[in-house]
């Protein structure tokens, strides 16, 4: 038991103020204002004023995490074939006024379904692909990780262990998305294209709905150099 004196040693227990020092974290005063000094205009103030560090923190903090979605999906027909369709930027990214703004994808959600919302049926006791791609071009077929145009995207091998029709409840998948990189990934274009395909042995539609967590911001330097070397 640890008692108002002392901790399991019997020791006494030091005080908020001592045990920062002992750790070397800085002890926080009073949460309404702290004056620190000098404050030059890159540190965010005018010198001598007070001010409040915790709201400074968590304003920039939530700026930072001021993000909108943009929704797009492609339906498959489950006989290998390719689908594609366009995801509309053009609300996002505009290079052509005086102050050019990008896009920013965060991270991106892929949701597999059949036409309903449930999880799609292939034949029993086989085996099947999906496969599904979100590039900067227009394509007539997947293409590889290496290309110009590619973005992010993913394919999973399933399986259909039972001998009757059901989902696949074995899989072995592979993904790349935004949320892998540094920062994201940042587009300029006007138009995304989702594309994907469904093997043979799916016995219904398959579709493959994305859900991007986007921001929108300038066109600086740093962005473009970004997406010259991403020769988008």
């Amino acid at each position: 038991m640890r008692s108002a004196a002392g901790g399991r040693s019997g020791l006494p227990i030091p005080s908020l103020e001592v045990a920062c020092r002992l750790v070397r974290v800085p002890l926080l005063q009073s949460p309404r204002t702290k004056k620190i000094g000098p404050i030059t205009p890159r540190r965010g103030g005018v010198q001598g004023q007070p001010v409040n560090l915790l709201a400074s923190f968590f304003t920039a903090w939530i700026m930072a995490k001021n993000t909108f979605m943009i929704r797009g999906s492609v339906t498959t027909a489950g006989d290998d074939s390719y689908a594609q369709a366009e995801i509309d930027l053009g609300s996002y990214t505009n290079l052509g006024s005086s102050k050019p703004e990008v896009l920013r994808i965060h991270r991106a959600h892929v949701y597999i379904t059949d036409t309903g919302g449930r999880p799609a049926n292939m034949n029993g006791d086989k085996a099947g692909d999906l496969c599904w791609q979100l590039t900067t071009q227009t394509q007539s077929a997947l293409v590889l990780a290496t290309d110009d145009s590619f973005l992010f995207g993913g394919n999973a091998a399933v399986r259909n262990p039972d001998s009757e029709e059901f989902a696949p409840s074995q899989a072995f998948e592979q993904l790349i998305l935004p949320q892998d990189y540094v920062g994201g990934a940042v587009v300029a274009v006007p138009t995304l294209f989702v594309g994907a395909l469904s093997g043979t042995q799916f016995t219904e539609s398959v579709v493959f709905s994305v859900i991007l967590e986007c921001s929108t911001e300038a066109m600086s330097k740093a962005n473009a150099v970004a997406l010259a070397i991403s020769q988008q």
